[in-house]
């Protein structure tokens, strides 16, 4: 009985701590000192990282996780509308999400739907590894793909691209990425 206890409270215990470490300092950034986010357009498994792209080109964005510590973290990849909120601009003006995402965020943030779905899958970063962990569709492009997008399709120009990432699975901290900058072309 006592085995059969262990295991229930470490299984809870499991659930419920997709937090990271706490960070170091009193600052009110939320962010972590031993963690580090960083965006790129492409890469993963979708090759090598672009900063070029036509118009109607899918853009997907990797997400990878750098643990900076001497100690393993536990972070969590729920779902990107859970975990993401991309900051894009065009030409150094903002744009906005596109509507369904907009109207998604404001049901989830309403109702908590993250708690109830119960999709994390826990994520260990070993001490000093950098890893892929997340990736997401920043604008579907002409060929409809049934993709989750942030954006409409982007037109040319030049834009900025950076996350607030939360590394846990449903509330927590927001932490910062690094910008990238890419193009679309006509």
């Amino acid at each position: 009985m006592a085995l059969v206890l262990g295991a229930f409270f470490a299984f809870c215990e499991l659930k419920t701590s997709y937090a990271t470490q706490q960070p170091n300092t009193a600052s009110g950034t939320g962010q972590n000192s031993a963690i580090k986010v960083s965006i790129a357009t492409g890469g993963g498994l979708f090759g090598p990282p672009r900063d070029h792209y036509s118009v109607g080109q899918r853009i997907p964005v990797s997400i990878t996780m750098t643990n900076n510590s001497d100690q393993p973290v536990q972070v969590c990849d729920s779902d990107t509308v859970y975990q993401d909120r991309p900051k894009l601009l065009k030409d150094g003006q903002p744009v906005s999400y596109i509507l369904g995402q907009t109207q998604i965020l404001r049901t989830m943030d309403t109702d908590r739907t993250c708690f109830k779905l119960d999709v994390p899958d826990p994520v260990i970063l070993k001490p000093e590894e950098s890893r892929v962990v997340d990736w997401f569709i920043l604008a579907e492009g002409s060929d409809l793909m049934g993709d989750m997008a942030w954006y409409e399709p982007l037109g040319p120009g030049k834009y900025e691209l950076s996350i607030q990432r939360r590394l846990g699975c449903c509330d927590g901290p927001m932490f910062q990425s690094n910008k990238i900058n890419f193009e679309v072309v006509p």
